[in-house]
């Protein structure tokens, strides 16, 4: 067994002209977060990563990493975006 992710677009363009491939595998479709599923991710993980990188996060800095990734990074989607912002 395995988990794999990949973009409808990837998805069309690699597996599913594969029949064999296609069929080996069950699509679950996920919804990016919405930006308070977002924060709230965030929150969740803040301390790893504070670890990680011997800084502290405050509150309102989660809130606009939420708000800028969500503005200004339109070729990714929630969470994503903004957790790679809080890792950099």
């Amino acid at each position: 067994q395995c988990i794999g992710a990949t973009t409808l677009d990837e998805y069309r363009q690699n597996i599913e002209k594969d029949g064999a491939l296609e069929r080996r595998f069950q699509k679950v479709l996920v919804e990016p977060t919405s930006t308070d599923e977002t924060l709230q991710i965030l929150q969740n993980i803040k301390e790893r990563y504070e670890e990680h990188h011997n800084v502290s996060y405050t509150d309102e800095a989660l809130e606009s990493c939420v708000a800028l990734t969500n503005r200004y990074m339109s070729d990714r989607h929630l969470p994503d975006k903004a957790i790679d912002a809080l890792d950099e």
